[in-house]
């Protein structure tokens, strides 16, 4: 069941937007940059309000820019005391969904519950929908986010801490922020206290003096009752009487079995009050089974980025779970057998790392650390396992022989452990050690730091460890269990002793430090405490009861955490073996049981994908050396090659303009009050900062805020000081579009206001400045080279001497998969064009066939797919040519598709821009190079774009820097938006014409090919 169908709060919201699922915004959004534009829009807005469908009589653009501008605001809050953080597309729209719903409730709530009841009956029509009834305003008395763990959860509630209070739907008695456990409680108090949120940890009584405005208290689940019996830290819940903020984390579990009173208590709390409720594991407990939950639910998830989504935008690491068949092998062979793998994965890992450490480095990649780990911390079940792993231990240890054997058979298949398709299970796996070989006394010593015997120590200077050593060498493992006493009486029976180690700290404290000797972790109890860290590579599974799924995608989520390039959080895209290796989570068991119940809870996340290499056919190879293209000298970095001090600039004026997001309040006001918009207009004046004003801002606050500024965007060879920040305010240099009433000082809030208009001008100054200088360095440091095969084939994987896409499907599309499987193994059906089973285009002066193109039910496309503009594009382009073969007959025309970040880039002066495709002209010696760029224009700021500027004049001047008399440079936008919707609500627009002079060109239009190539003959022509 695809549970994502009943998420009607959602969908409404996803609706407003003009998308009936994520998917589509997903598209949209994943790969728009973070920060803003130069009138401090962030680009993620600007990209909402140009879509197609928005429904802007429920959600205006007005209304879009005001929540923007709030959200800059939150994320402001939030940065006081951390590293700023700047929020990803998911992040923003998780934010954006809350503040539509916050403002609705607070300001239009009857036609707000009007519209949600009128679009869920037609919703319900359409999806054959019958458990849900209509809302009522108790239904919107919580928002839960079903956000996958690692994606930020814990930034969006300090967030939503902050829109509460800026809508203000009432004034909370008592605002609780409630855990599943301790370690949980610790951690969110420390992150509440860099967002700049008054808070205060329970620690077993409130009697803690003087209570602060908004204070939140951080407290487990576990410490409420519903009546008090004795002592203890528990509390009752008519101790929070009235009208309660909470905010829950994984609060969900407590909707099973023995836990379910939880959720009574947790109810209490929130009787007439709000709550905001955030998980990475809805999934495993909604379910048609399920109403009572289900019907709570579909109301209040307002957000869902659950880990399919979190996967497929390339974030965490990627996994590896074997699903192995039933087969007829004693159970003594399966853990053996799976044991003496893992160990083996876990080896590989470690040796890739320590044999590439630079790379490692380069991509943030930690050193590898074998984990094992359950669904509970206690219990006979897992000491059992545990004990069980130890034995395993100490017989590695001991008889090299026995693994030596095992991991022969391993690796030339002979495990009788079948896959699905009757395989052996570890077929594909360990190339890189089948390549190398194994060397048993490298694999001792990276993993037990040597040979010799096992030895167990008790810590006694840390609780519950046990560590884990080979005779006199360092320890290499730790266990973190529970009941140590009872542990070392199973350890004994089985004829293992522990010793006394009165002197070492913990070693589960030392796993996270750089130079960490432990590499083997047994244990739940830190783990699902929510312990986070990014070593984590090889996962064994220990006690996964039923009816865990809520812990296990827990487990998961916290295995597959990666710090990323950059600390992006993504896998690189990388087509490298040893990158992969570092970047995959490889999850076993030596129970078969185990492995079982965590692949169903997987299931229900549907993140089990089928991948498929879609081979290419590279065309006129022969030509590609003939083939002139741009590039940059890599060995020269603006940032390390030049030192860049600011100075006003006369070339530099810039602009801010408060009319659209501060004015246009004033003006309400002040039209309420009599006074004729007409009068308003005129008012408006272009303002500067007096030097009185300038005197009286916080330079210190402003000088640290820039400092951030510049360091979050990568200019460090920027050189500035307080007094050169200062000099720019008092000069020329830009104005402020407002009412003049904006710039005065009555009240101390005031001067606040004053600071962030003094930070924005600063800030889009420097932006600007930077650049510029940027942009002339890139282009003084361009030069043509021979294209070769580097730029067609570098984004596709390769194996061996062949090239593909690689598309991922959902593995319950069972007929599609086989349709795919079936089409790949014949190229003459591939290289025809289809719309169906795997949307395409081929194209004779392409130079790979085929394009592939964005299909609904493929997941994701490697190098991605081509979008509706740029295949109108490239089928407008093929018909034409094809219609016109006598006009060309003595000119080569060749095509290719431009992918972002490994394709040919220009440093614009707001951002870095890869047009999306390149086509060559070429006649005998001579060839025209142009770059072109099929997209939507609607937030385009007229003909002083500076994607427009770039085809009209900045790639003229690039041309005319190289010098080249036989090459010339040309771009063009084609844009999918007509030119009547481009300049609807715009006074004095642009003519057509102009647009056309200017190398835009409109795709509606159907001579817009013949546009192109008049322009191009006329341009080139002697």
């Amino acid at each position: 069941m695809r549970i994502e169908k009943y998420l009607v709060l959602n969908k409404y919201l996803l609706s407003l937007f003009g998308v009936s699922d994520f998917k589509k915004l997903q598209e949209k959004l994943r790969d728009v940059q973070t920060g803003v534009d130069s009138d401090g829009r962030t680009y993620f807005v600007n990209v909402l309000r140009s879509l197609e469908n928005l429904q802007k009589d429920k959600l205006s653009e007005d209304d879009l820019l005001r929540y923007d501008s709030n959200i800059q605001s939150y994320v402001r809050k939030i940065n006081y005391k951390r590293e700023p953080v700047s929020l990803k597309y998911f992040q923003y729209l998780a934010v954006l969904f809350a503040e539509i719903v916050l403002d609705n409730l607070k300001n239009r709530k009857i036609e707000f519950i009007y519209d949600l009841n009128e679009f869920l009956e037609k919703y319900k029509n359409e999806q054959d929908i019958k458990i849900i009834d209509s809302f009522t305003e108790d239904d919107l008395k919580k928002l839960a986010f079903w956000m996958a763990t690692g994606s930020g959860k814990t930034l969006i509630a300090h967030i939503n801490y902050y829109q509460f209070f800026h809508y203000n739907l009432f004034s909370p008695d008592n605002i609780l922020f409630i855990t599943p456990n301790e370690g949980l409680s610790k951690q969110h108090f420390e992150e509440l206290q860099k967002s700049g949120i008054p808070c205060k940890l329970y620690s077993g009584s409130l009697n803690g003096g003087f209570k602060n405005e908004r204070e939140v208290l951080v407290i487990e689940m576990t410490k409420f009752v519903e009546k008090k019996k004795g002592g203890g830290v528990t509390l009752p819940v008519d101790t929070f009487e009235g009208r309660n903020l909470i905010f829950i984390d994984e609060g969900h579990k407590g909707k099973k079995s023995e836990e379910r009173k939880w959720a009574k208590l947790r109810d209490r709390l929130a009787e007439n009050g709000f709550v905001f409720e955030y998980s990475a594991t809805f999934g495993q407990i909604l379910s048609e089974r399920n109403k009572e939950t289900l019907y709570e639910y579909a109301k209040s998830i307002v957000f869902d980025y659950s880990y399919k989504y979190f996967y497929l935008d390339g974030y965490g690491k990627d996994f590896s779970i074997l699903n192995v068949k039933q087969t007829k092998i004693s159970d003594q062979e399966f853990q053996e057998s799976m044991f003496v793998a893992n160990l083996l994965s876990f080896y590989e890992q470690l040796l890739v790392y320590e044999e590439n450490k630079h790379l490692a480095k380069e991509y943030n990649i930690e050193k590898p650390l074998w984990i094992f780990v359950g669904t509970t911390v206690t219990g006979k079940e897992e000491e059992s396992d545990v004990v069980q792993i130890v034995e395993f231990i100490n017989r590695v240890i001991k008889d090299e022989e026995w693994v030596k054997k095992w991991i022969e058979d391993i690796l030339n298949g002979n495990t009788k452990l079948k896959d699905e398709d009757g395989k052996d299970v570890f077929s594909n796996k360990f190339e890189y050690v089948r390549k190398k070989g194994i060397d048993f006394d490298d694999l001792y010593r990276r993993v037990f730091g040597g040979k010799g015997s096992l030895r167990i120590h008790e810590l006694k200077n840390a609780e519950g460890e046990l560590g884990l050593k080979i005779s006199e060498n360092e320890y290499f493992g730790v266990i973190n269990i529970g009941d140590v006493s009872g542990f070392k009486k199973q350890l004994e029976k089985r004829g293992i002793s522990v010793e006394q180690d009165a002197i070492s700290g913990s070693l589960f404290d030392n796993i996270k430090k750089e130079d960490s000797k432990i590499n083997l972790l047994i244990g739940s109890k830190k783990f699902i405490e929510g312990w986070d860290t990014w070593r984590v590579s090889s996962m064994g599974l220990l006690n996964i009861g039923k009816e865990q799924g809520p812990q296990i995608i827990q487990l998961f989520g916290r295995g597959v955490r990666l710090k990323g390039k950059g600390m992006s959080l993504k896998r690189s895209n990388e087509k490298n073996q040893i990158l992969r290796l570092l970047e995959t989570l490889n999850i076993y068991s030596i129970k078969a049981d185990y492995l079982t119940r965590f692949l169903e809870a997987i299931r229900k996340e549907e993140v089990e994908f089928e991948t498929i290499e879609i081979p290419i056919k590279p065309q006129h190879k022969d030509k590609w050396e003939s083939l002139h293209i741009l590039k940059k000298d890599e060995g020269k970095r603006f940032e390390e090659e030049e030192i860049l001090r600011l100075e006003l600039d006369k070339r530099i004026y810039t602009t801010v303009d408060f009319l659209p997001k501060v004015s246009r309040y004033l003006a309400k006001e002040r039209t309420d009050e009599g006074i004729r918009i007409e009068q308003i207009r005129a008012e408006i004046e272009e303002l500067r900062f007096p030097e009185d004003i300038v005197d009286l801002l916080d330079w210190e606050k402003i000088y640290q805020e820039i400092c951030e500024f510049k360091v979050a965007k990568g200019y460090w060879n920027l050189v500035f000081d307080k007094d050169k920040l200062k000099n720019l305010l008092l000069s020329d240099r830009y104005k402020i579009k407002a009412f003049p009433e904006l710039l005065e000082v009555k009240r101390r809030e005031d001067l606040r206001r004053l600071e962030e208009i003094a930070l924005l001008v600063i800030k889009k100054y420097l932006d600007m400045f930077y650049r510029k200088y940027a942009k002339r360095f890139e282009t003084e440091n361009l030069r043509y080279d021979k294209m070769g095969e580097q730029l067609p084939l570098f984004v596709f994987e390769k194996t061996g001497e062949k090239y593909s896409y690689t598309v991922q499907i959902n593995k319950k599309e069972k007929e599609l998969i086989a349709k795919i499987k079936d089409l790949v193994k014949d190229l003459n059906k591939l290289l025809k064009d289809d719309e169906e089973t795997l949307p395409r285009i081929c194209f004779d002066s392409h130079l790979y066939v085929p394009i592939l193109l964005h299909g609904k039910k493929i997941e994701k496309i490697s190098p991605p797919g081509l979008v509706e503009s740029e295949r109108m594009f490239v089928l407008g382009l093929r018909e034409y040519l094809r219609n016109n073969k006598d006009k060309f007959s003595d000119v080569e025309i060749y095509l290719l598709r431009n992918y972002p970040f490994s394709g040919v880039g220009f440093q614009l002066e707001w951002s870095k821009f890869y047009p999306d495709f390149i086509m060559w002209l070429k006649k005998g010696d001579k060839q025209t190079i142009v770059f072109i760029d099929p997209k939507g224009l609607e937030h385009t700021k007229d003909l002083d774009d500076e994607k427009i500027q770039f085809a009209k004049k900045d790639i003229k001047e690039i041309e005319k820097n190289l010098g080249k008399d036989n090459i010339r440079l040309e771009g063009f936008i084609l844009s999918i938006t007509p030119y009547e919707k481009l300049i609807e609500g715009k006074i004095n627009p642009s003519s057509k014409n102009q647009y056309i002079e200017h190398n835009v060109l409109f795709l509606n239009d159907s001579n817009w090919p013949e546009s192109l190539f008049s322009n191009l003959i006329k341009k080139n022509s002697p």
